[in-house]
């Protein structure tokens, strides 16, 4: 799947990533029809954050439909 990832204050790129797995018996999985960034991810994509690292997936902000439980 796509995600936007941070590479460096400035730099975002939509990188290939993992889809998701189910690993606990209590996970879900939602289909986002929707997502955003949040105030978090703008200071991260500025560089205010030292402690996140290349390659940290952005726009937890999500608007979902559906899904399954396992």
């Amino acid at each position: 799947m796509k995600a936007l990832t941070y590479h460096g204050p400035g730099r975002r790129l939509w990188d290939e990533v993992p889809d998701p797995v189910l690993a606990d018996p209590e996970d879900a999985t939602v289909r986002v029809d929707a997502v955003t960034v949040c105030g978090t991810d703008l200071h991260i994509l500025k560089g205010d954050v030292p402690e996140v690292t290349e390659g940290r997936i952005l726009g937890h902000r999500a608007a979902g439909a559906g899904g399954s439980r396992r």
